[in-house]
């Protein structure tokens, strides 16, 4: 069995909105590396994030 140490990271969804859609927000100053679409739903990585954090979002959205 793994001892690997694992770090859970709280994330929260926000619906998209037309309004806030069209203009960025100021905590979204960073140039994204990598935004992912799928239906109504929108996931931006930022460079620097933990690669097991991509692939974990990444099995979700493919689950669902």
């Amino acid at each position: 069995m793994s001892t690997n140490k694992l770090t859970i990271v709280p994330v929260k969804l926000d619906p998209l909105s037309t309004e806030s859609s069209s203009f960025p927000s100021s905590r979204m100053t960073a140039a994204p590396a990598c935004i992912v679409k799928m239906g109504v739903a929108e996931v931006t990585f930022y460079h620097g994030v933990n690669e097991h954090i991509i692939q974990t979002v990444m099995k979700e959205l493919k689950s669902r």
